[in-house]
């Protein structure tokens, strides 16, 4: 199979398959071509080349890296034939992403809380200066924007 048609199969670009032949994740096999025009040696994939660039494709669509991929793609190479020696490390990866995943979603939550804060916080500037349309805006310093509210004032 040409690199067309095995990215059309699995949905990837062949400049992407080819960065990923460039990073060692596949090695397909290259037979000469018999058209005067290209520069002598067709990329040819098979079944095994497929397999490999649909895991690489899973594994980067749950966002692990490219050094990731090869210790797993490392594993299955240097395993058993039957492959399952890199199943304990997929699962390691997954253990580990899950943990990061846990990590960025307390940090979202953090921030979502401070930026509610803060909205609150200019909500209560405009009420404020809304009830006292004789008091400039220059009262209060840019940085008040951007602050949130005070615990005394939620209450």
């Amino acid at each position: 199979m040409k690199i067309s048609e095995v990215a059309k199969k699995l949905g990837l670009s062949p400049k992407t398959i080819r960065f990923y032949e460039d990073q060692g994740l596949i090695a397909p096999k290259r037979a000469t071509s018999e058209s005067w025009f290209t520069s002598g040696k067709n990329r040819v994939f098979g079944q095994e080349d497929l397999s490999r660039l649909d895991f690489v494709k899973k594994a980067r669509e749950l966002d692990f890296s490219i050094k990731e991929i090869q210790s797993v793609l490392d594993y299955y190479d240097q395993g058993p034939a039957c492959g399952c020696g890199s199943r304990a490390k997929v699962d390691e990866l997954i253990a580990l992403k899950l943990i990061e995943v846990q990590q960025v979603k307390i940090h979202l939550e953090a921030l979502e809380q401070k930026l509610t804060d803060i909205r609150a916080n200019n909500a209560a500037i405009a009420h404020e200066l809304a009830q006292n349309p004789n008091e400039p805006e220059g009262e209060f310093l840019i940085a008040d924007y951007i602050i949130p509210i005070r615990n005394d004032a939620k209450k």
